[in-house]
């Protein structure tokens, strides 16, 4: 649905203009029983399931010298795997690289798919003074829908976790959030960490936090 929102008014009481956006909330296309299918939803589908048989193609006949697609998704995989052990080591990388190479290539492909014509322009609508105008589009961009980028974010959080606290170990963890950082030694030290541990607090309770972050 097309979301009108007015920019204002004249000083004479005249009409505001009127301004066309992206909603923040995906639209209903259908249900199943009590359960929404929005077109949000309906576009994550589709990149999933181009992004499985475009796999399935281009590693169908592996090839020791690979050409056309297969090249391409080697390439695709190989660089994300070097570019990743660059930044969290070789170690880290063999845990945790099946989780970023999906995110990476899901939201690669659902921009690739959002720039085709049609999605978001498509659907259902109404004629108006200027023609026809879509209310209900049948495809959203992947990226435009918050629960999207939400989920991915939670999930990488949770992830995060579980991954520190396997190479960190509990007491290593919490050092890493709330030990004080630098070389200091001694009562220094404790002081640091808890001043540290105590900005944090009083950081969240600020005005500036609660402007900012709420």
């Amino acid at each position: 649905m097309v979301q009108e929102v007015v920019t204002g008014h004249s000083e004479a009481g005249g009409v505001g203009e009127k301004e066309e956006g992206i909603p923040l909330r995906a639209i209903e296309v259908f249900q199943i029983g009590e359960f929404d299918i929005t077109n949000s939803m309906i576009a994550t589908w589709i990149v999933a399931l181009g992004i499985i048989i475009f796999a399935q193609v281009a590693t169908r006949n592996i090839q020791a010298v690979p050409s056309g697609l297969q090249n391409f998704w080697e390439w695709l995989v190989e660089g994300l795997y070097n570019f990743l052990e660059g930044i969290v080591g070789a170690e880290l990388v063999k845990k945790t690289f099946w989780f970023f190479a999906t995110i990476f290539i899901l939201i690669l492909f659902s921009n690739w798919f959002g720039l085709i014509p049609g999605v978001g322009t498509l659907g259902w609508g109404h004629y108006g003074p200027e023609g026809f105008h879509v209310d209900r589009p049948w495809l959203r961009g992947v990226n435009a829908d918050l629960n999207m980028t939400f989920a991915m974010a939670m999930t990488f959080f949770v992830c995060w976790v579980v991954w520190a606290f396997q190479a960190n170990g509990a007491g290593g963890f919490l050092f890493h959030i709330f030990g004080a950082k630098g070389e200091t030694k001694g009562a220094l030290k404790v002081l640091m960490g808890r001043g540290f541990s105590f900005g944090r607090r009083a950081g969240k309770l600020s005005p500036f936090y609660s402007a900012r972050f709420h």
